[in-house]
């Protein structure tokens, strides 16, 4: 059984904002690891050159399937969609956010429900 928790990682989908105040979606399963690729211009090309970056808000516990899916959707929305999708992440949570930008996948209503209506789409 702990064989299994070792190689079962959660994944994170996290936006990130850069100097330009653009945001950036992605994917992870080492949050901080490619928080710091992308301040120091070894992550996403789009980002290079462009930092510092800032986290805006990160979801974790999602599967890598789960993590993907949902980085799709996001970066079909408009910016002020996205905004819109953070500031209920953040409104819903009990999280402080001033201190925690990373929120739970089952905690989080908003980000939920935008996976969960095209799961039956796709499946």
């Amino acid at each position: 059984m702990n064989e299994n928790n070792h190689t079962i990682k959660t994944w994170y989908l996290y936006i990130v904002e850069n100097k330009l105040g653009h945001w950036y979606t992605g994917i992870t399963n080492d949050l901080d690891r490619r928080v710091e690729q992308h301040n120091n211009g070894t992550g996403a090309k789009s980002l290079r050159g462009k930092g510092p970056i800032s986290l805006i808000i990160a979801i974790s516990g999602l599967t890598k399937v789960q993590a993907a899916k949902l980085e799709w959707q996001i970066k079909q929305l408009t910016k002020a969609q996205k905004r819109q999708l953070v500031v209920e992440a953040i409104s819903d949570s009990d999280t402080s956010v001033s201190t925690n930008l990373v929120i739970a996948f089952e905690t989080c209503v908003s980000f939920s429900k935008l996976i969960l209506s095209n799961e039956s789409l796709t499946e």
